[in-house]
């Protein structure tokens, strides 16, 4: 694989993470103006709904890329996909609000039932944008990706601005009024953008009940798997109070960039291993792991060593006095940024059909996590709560890595030979943009 021929898609891929970084220095704004108990209150109801988002996503809306390939039953796995999406959406979001009274008194948060009411609505307006990313993700069209996240985390950051000018942004609701008009205007974007694709039809070999059986496991994992990612939030409420989650999810904000780039990585390694291995083109799926792994891994290496070595402390002291625990749990939940890289080997594992292996090796990462959570928490540690975090990506990473090595589907040296090629294609890239010619020997 020559990366200089991918230069386009990465560097729209790579413009669209951006945006969740920008978009993050405007979380920050958020935070430093809402109280910690507050932005507790509007974290409550931004993690649900991502978590709801990401489990139908990751399962349902898969489908589209799984058997969209087959481009004659096209019209009916869009028709399949949309419908399950919508109704497993609504109804996780429905159920949680009309049981929101009994979990406030669980948590022991009144305005938990706040929260709740307005869980689906915000939950129905993200369904159209969800849908056409996944739709755009099957084609790569990360240009459209692009544009559609831009006008969704700009409508939200435009909000945001005119609240923090006017000085009305300190309450939770305020917070909701800018998660929702945001997310409309994403939505709306989205299916613009998507319009040429979306078709829909009933007709077609393709099966409910296949669709079912590929989505349903795929949907337990990835509720195990975000679970981790997401509730850890309440777990937090659970042991500790409103005010600790709102610091808690403030240094998840910030570990958030780590993610981010872990999942700009899924994102272009799952339509490409089900393309390659469709192909049976082994070797180059190799390569494309190999290259992502190692820069990945560079990366990571690098950012956690600045932070480490102080980097978290300034970065946190924007976030404001009220803030200061944060850099604590932030140190900590840093180390898991180095496993995350392996993280991307789940979509290889995916289009290979090993839904059951990825579902055995998720629950063994979750378990590990939630020991360290409940430890943390019965010692009233909640600078070390973020341990979770560490243990699941480092117990995954390394499952993921040695289930796929002992089926020779990846390889050490493979490895260890991507750096010098690697360090040959940008030398290749350097010299076309600067137009410097190699000297001839």
């Amino acid at each position: 694989m020559q990366f200089r021929k991918h230069v386009p898609l990465l560097s729209w891929t790579a413009g669209d993470k951006v945006l969740f970084f920008g978009y993050g220095i405007v979380t920050w704004l958020q935070i430093r103006a809402l109280a910690p108990e507050e932005y507790g209150l509007a974290a409550q109801l931004l993690t649900l709904q991502a978590w709801i988002a990401i489990v139908a996503e990751g399962s349902l809306l898969q489908s589209v890329i799984q058997y969209g390939q087959d481009t004659t039953e096209r019209g009916r796995v869009n028709f399949l996909a949309f419908v399950l999406h919508g109704c497993f959406t609504l109804g996780i979001a429905t159920t949680i609000a009309l049981g929101g009274n009994v979990l406030a008194r669980l948590f022991d948060e009144p305005r938990f039932g706040n929260v709740a009411a307005v869980l689906p609505l915000y939950c129905a307006l993200g369904i159209p944008r969800s849908y056409a990313l996944k739709l755009l993700q099957r084609e790569l069209r990360a240009r459209d990706v692009f544009l559609t996240n831009a006008a969704w985390l700009g409508s939200c950051t435009a909000l945001t601005i005119v609240m923090l000018w006017r000085g009305t942004l300190d309450r939770f609701e305020d917070m909701a009024l800018i998660a929702c008009g945001g997310m409309a205007i994403g939505s709306a974007v989205g299916l613009i953008l998507a319009a040429d694709l979306i078709r829909w039809s009933l007709q077609g070999s393709l099966r409910l009940g296949a669709v079912l059986r590929f989505s349903l496991p795929q949907a337990v994992m990835m509720a195990l798997a975000t679970s981790v990612r997401q509730l850890d939030l309440f777990l937090v409420q659970l042991f500790f109070s409103t005010r600790a989650a709102g610091m808690y999810n403030a240094a998840k904000m910030l570990y958030r960039v780590f993610e981010t780039g872990a999942d700009a990585a899924s994102w272009l390694m799952y339509p490409t291993a089900v393309r390659l291995l469709h192909q049976e083109r082994l070797d180059e799926l190799r390569a494309v792991i190999g290259k992502a792994l190692v820069v990945q891994m560079a990366i990571a290496i690098g950012c956690v060593g600045i932070l480490e070595l102080g980097g978290s402390a300034i970065v946190v002291s924007f976030l404001g006095t009220r803030y200061a625990e944060t850099s604590a749990m932030f140190n900590v939940m840093a180390i898991g940024a180095l496993f995350l890289p392996f993280a991307m080997l789940q979509s290889v594992h995916l289009a290979l059909h090993r839904v059951d292996r990825l579902l055995a090796i998720t629950a063994i990462g979750v378990g590990a996590a939630l020991g360290a959570y409940l430890a943390s928490g019965i010692a009233g540690a909640l600078w070390l709560i973020g341990s979770g975090v560490v243990v699941y990506a480092a117990v995954t990473a390394l499952l993921f890595w040695f289930t796929l090595h002992s089926d020779g589907i990846i390889r050490s040296r493979d490895v260890r030979h991507v750096l010098l090629d690697l360090r040959n294609d940008l030398g290749a890239v350097m010299r076309q943009r600067l137009r410097i010619t190699p000297r001839s020997e």
